[in-house]
């Protein structure tokens, strides 16, 4: 009886999900939309058209998009000038994740006042990691 259960739960599994209709969904307003024939060294990036409007999201105010934009040249872009400029920019918006990065940026740099006003400001955005670094810098 258990054997027989078994195989026929497979079964009904197996052709529940075959019949899933996909629907191609567009992507939320600041997700990336990134070009499928660009890879810079095996990484997926944005075409210019994307970055600029990516860009133009960050400018009127939204965190994610400016992050992109850090992340874009960071990784893809390979331009580190620029992609620390955007981190500041991201960071000055608000968003936690830039804030603790700035913050351990100024760390790796031994400017402690600054890392500790960027982890502040990280943990008062409500990243996780956040409250911890700054008790790590101000109790050493």
């Amino acid at each position: 009886m258990k054997p027989l259960f078994i195989t026929l739960a497979g079964a009904l599994c197996v052709t529940a999900c075959i019949d899933i209709p996909y629907k191609a969904q567009t992507p939320p307003p600041t997700g990336i939309r990134y070009d499928p024939n660009v890879f810079v060294a095996g990484i997926a990036t944005m075409s210019d058209t994307e970055l600029e409007r990516q860009k133009g999201l960050a400018r009127s105010g939204d965190k994610r998009a400016a992050f992109n934009v850090y992340s874009h040249y960071w990784s893809a872009g390979n331009d580190k000038v620029k992609a620390m400029e955007w981190l500041k920019y991201t960071a000055e918006l608000g968003h936690g994740s830039a804030q603790y990065i700035l913050a351990q940026n100024y760390i790796h740099n031994r400017d402690t006042p600054s890392a500790i006003y960027w982890a502040k400001r990280s943990r008062d955005s409500g990243y996780p990691n956040g409250a911890a670094l700054v008790e790590s810098l101000e109790n050493p």
